[in-house]
């Protein structure tokens, strides 16, 4: 065994669970207006932005997998309730299908998932971190 193949050996597989989240600046928090959803670039990756009146931040793909279109940061921003909870939701103005905030599920189709980011405010920036639950990949009527 070459001392190349030992020392490759030795390095241990990176965790991706304990890995340092890589966060990227997006905005001044002023300028993501309340109740709204803003588009924003983090990496390759096209998200919606929505900073809730509770002052809570929510970052979810800007892709709908409904029509494959780059417009949920357009989407409606609302609320439904289940069991007697109430749950935050955003709607694309594509086909109107709505979107857990919190999960990036649809509400109607568990299985369709816009995906979603993490989020950090430092100081008075917001940060969007990587993604945390994958989005849908194909588009749902084509499929």
């Amino acid at each position: 065994m070459t001392d190349e193949m030992t020392d490759a050996m030795a390095d241990p597989i990176p965790d991706p669970a304990t890995a340092p989240i890589h966060w990227t600046p997006v905005a001044d928090l002023v300028a993501i207006p309340l109740e709204r959803a803003v588009p924003v670039r983090v990496g390759a990756a096209q998200v919606a932005v929505v900073r809730l009146i509770d002052g809570s931040i929510h970052a979810v793909g800007n892709r709908d997998p409904f029509s494959g279109a780059q417009v949920m940061a357009r989407g409606i921003v609302g609320s439904i309730c289940v069991g007697g909870t109430i749950h935050r939701t955003l709607a694309s103005p594509m086909y109107k299908q709505t979107f857990y905030l919190a999960t990036g599920r649809c509400t109607t189709d568990d299985q369709v998932c816009l995906g979603t980011w993490s989020t950090r405010v430092v100081g008075d920036r917001l940060e969007v971190g990587e993604c945390v639950v994958p989005p849908t990949t194909t588009d749902v009527l084509s499929a």
